[in-house]
């Protein structure tokens, strides 16, 4: 026990005359090529692990001060020891240090990763500056099977769109046409259907106002059911002749909050394609999150995407609140904001199809079914059922075995966003952290600034508090009425109906103010 004591602390030496080891003349200590390296590596370590959790910030303030202060001691410790040791001269004190050093890198290592990891995260999933519209290059089914089959042809378009002059930049890269304009997308659909032209290009979007429009109209369906989409591609919005900046308006009187003390709305655009989540799509899910982290209550707005409501910045028809989405977020969020007379801060898009990755990577949820019912080979009961992933997106998509439509499908919708919620606030989530955020990445995009949510995050991990999650949905009467984005047929719509919108007014501003 002496030799190791004398190893880690230094050996004694006897008195003038006593019995040892002779006195011998004390030089400047030696310090080994390797003590230096490792001390130097486990410096840089601390130094690199706080920078990043200081950068990620969501931290609780106190676990930030300890964390930092215990990084300063144990990483003076080990520099203190590497630097007064070396391997042959003090080989167990060393040893330890190195350890200990060992210990400290591993340690940061894993802590820069997930402060990065964080990081990016938060990065990604902001919303660009502008968004992305799709274009399709439409022919009849048994038209042309290859682009390069229309050079010299005419192409249908509408030539007021104020993406006209990218598109045709675009296409003349894939063949060289001649354009014929059809003054509305509804107009260029009926042109190529009646042989007037081979092709038409047209924004995805309104194709997918056709495709929703099919039930409602069978000659709508018929026509349809000609077209084929022969190439598509993307044009920055930011390229629009004149054009209009994505952007969440906010009235001057309220304030947007910008820390997570202040009660604030989401806006979750539910997007059910394939396509880039930046993509401009009709919105199949228009849910307000309203948001209170001081009381610990969110409260789930659900808004039929049939809806029959005035578009924000759209004069003349009302029309689908689905129909929104295809002008833009800025439409959705300007629309929803007039209807309940409140300010909306954010906006969240949710791209469905990648529900199954996301519920995987939480290991389930746990959604209440106030049905029975059967749906894509799944069976649901009511009561609490748990879901993997591509249970939970059958759940959320079935409208058609039931009396309300869609109005439970929004309903089964909030119960799986409900879902979600409770399981992110788990803390058992954190274990799988990397699986979750590489699930939710490529699914949302959100305007929340990343303060704000490092801020939600941390007052929830100081609180670790269980959300009160209620969940309420406005009604309607359906009816067949002319719409702005399809003026020339009779759609389905739902007529709002008032009471339930005014009763949804008073439970956001509950809410809103506690």
């Amino acid at each position: 026990m002496s030799d190791v004591s004398e190893q880690i602390f230094g050996s004694g030496s006897s008195g003038a005359g006593g019995s040892g080891t002779p006195l011998q003349p004390v030089g400047k200590p030696k310090v080994s090529a390797v003590s230096i390296v490792v001390a130097i590596l486990v410096g840089l370590a601390a130094i690199a692990g706080v920078v990043v959790v200081v950068r990620l910030g969501m931290l609780p303030t106190r676990a930030l001060i300890g964390l930092i202060v215990g990084e300063v001691i144990l990483t003076g410790l080990a520099i203190g020891l590497l630097l007064s040791s070396s391997p042959s001269r003090h080989p167990v004190r060393f040893w330890l240090s190195a350890v200990l050093a060992l210990a400290l890198i591993v340690g940061n290592a894993i802590g820069v990763k997930i402060g990065m990891d964080g990081v990016r995260f938060v990065e990604d999933i902001q919303a660009p500056t502008s968004d992305t519209v799709l274009f399709d290059v439409v022919v009849l089914k048994q038209g042309p099977t290859d682009v390069g089959q229309l050079t010299g042809s005419t192409m249908g378009e509408v030539a007021s769109d104020p993406l006209a002059k990218a598109v045709h930049d675009k296409i003349a890269t894939m063949v060289q046409v001649q354009y014929a304009d059809q003054t509305t997308w509804d107009a260029a659909v009926d042109a190529l259907v009646d042989g007037t032209v081979p092709s038409i290009v047209l924004r995805d979007g309104f194709l997918q106002i056709l495709a929703g429009a099919r039930s409602d109209n069978e000659s709508l369906a018929q026509k349809y059911d000609k077209l084929t989409v022969l190439t598509s591609f993307e044009v920055d919005s930011s390229l629009a002749v004149s054009p209009t900046p994505i952007v969440t308006p906010t009235p001057s009187a309220t304030p947007t909050p910008t820390a997570a003390t202040n009660a604030y709305v989401v806006y979750i655009s539910g997007i059910d394609t394939d396509g880039s989540i930046s993509n401009r799509s009709r919105s199949d899910v228009n849910m307000l999150m309203v948001v209170n982290p001081d009381t610990g209550k969110v409260l789930l707005v659900n808004t039929p995407r049939d809806y029959y409501v005035q578009l924000r910045g759209r004069s003349g028809l009302p029309d689908k609140l689905t129909h929104a989405g295809t002008y833009g977020i800025d439409v959705s969020v300007g629309t929803l904001e007039d209807l309940y007379g409140i300010p909306i801060q954010y906006y969240l898009r949710v791209n469905f199809s990648s529900l199954v990755t996301v519920v995987d990577a939480l290991g389930g949820v746990e959604v209440t079914s106030a049905y029975d019912f059967t749906y894509g080979g799944y069976t649901f009961t009511t009561g609490t059922n748990h879901l993997d992933g591509k249970a939970a997106l059958a759940f959320s998509r079935d409208r058609h075995d039931f009396a309300g439509g869609d109005r439970v499908r929004g309903e089964n919708q909030q119960r799986v966003i409900t879902g979600i919620i409770k399981k992110l606030t788990d803390p058992a989530v954190l274990s799988n952290y990397p699986a979750v955020l590489a699930a939710v990445q490529s699914s949302i995009q959100t305007s929340m600034p990343p303060d704000v949510i490092a801020a939600q995050v941390r007052q929830q991990l100081t609180t670790g508090r269980a959300w009160q999650v209620t969940s309420i949905s406005v009604d309607g009467t359906s009816a067949l009425d002319y719409t702005y984005s399809y003026p020339g047929q009779r759609l389905y719509v739902m007529v709002p109906d008032q009471a339930t919108v005014d009763a949804a007014k008073d439970q956001i501003n509950a809410t809103l103010h506690g």
